[in-house]
């Protein structure tokens, strides 16, 4: 059976349209290059190009539970920053724009050895508006 070009491409954006996740992993690819540049001038030199953080003052973010599960934890913490044992990780919410976040937040969950679904702007405004 062969399907009309027409017929496939409204069957395509239909499915697009009821499945989210589906843009996301979509648009991923788009958001990598530039979560890497913020990444390296950004968050290296606390979290390492490694990931591996330095042991005992930050964190490492490869292999981290936390960054490989719920995506919303994380964009909450770069968005407000977070105290703990290991210091203080400053907020990005008013250096960084919804964009720019989200392709932080997807290189980390795409990098060294984590394979989380990456994160949209979308994602990243709907946390920003709880917190306001």
């Amino acid at each position: 059976m062969r399907i009309k070009p027409r017929l496939w491409f409204l069957s395509l954006s239909l499915l697009l349209s009821l499945n989210p996740g589906l843009q996301a992993a979509s648009g991923q690819e788009d958001l990598l290059p530039q979560g890497k540049e913020i990444f390296e001038n950004r968050c290296a030199e606390c979290h390492r190009l490694n990931g591996q953080g330095l042991p005992g003052t930050y964190p490492a973010l490869n292999g981290d539970p936390f960054v490989n599960g719920d995506p919303r934890g994380v964009i909450a913490t770069v968005l407000n920053g977070r105290k703990g044992q290991l210091g203080q990780m400053p907020t990005w919410k008013d250096r960084l724009n919804g964009t720019e976040i989200a392709a932080a937040v997807t290189y980390i969950r795409n990098s060294w050895s984590n394979r989380a679904p990456g994160v949209t702007p979308a994602m990243v405004a709907e946390i920003r508006g709880k917190d306001k």
